[in-house]
């Protein structure tokens, strides 16, 4: 998974290196855990709790602090 701010930090250095502007920050949810179900598959993020805007805050600051755009 891609959820440490180190992984963060990397990825806005490889953002600017390749020429981005902007990024968007979407926040885990548990919407396709249905879609496993119907699937007759595991779903290994069950008890991952769903994150908010505001949970992504540092991950934001991170990005800003590069000068890329990023916005929820």
């Amino acid at each position: 998974f891609n959820s440490s701010l180190d992984d963060a930090e990397g990825l806005s250095k490889l953002l600017i290196d390749v020429g981005a502007k902007r990024v968007q920050l979407l926040p885990f949810h548990q919407f396709g855990e249905k879609k496993y179900d119907l699937l007759n598959r595991q779903y290994s993020l069950k008890n991952k709790k769903a994150l908010h805007p505001e949970d992504l805050k540092d991950y934001q600051k991170i990005f800003l602090d590069k000068g890329l755009d990023c916005f929820f």
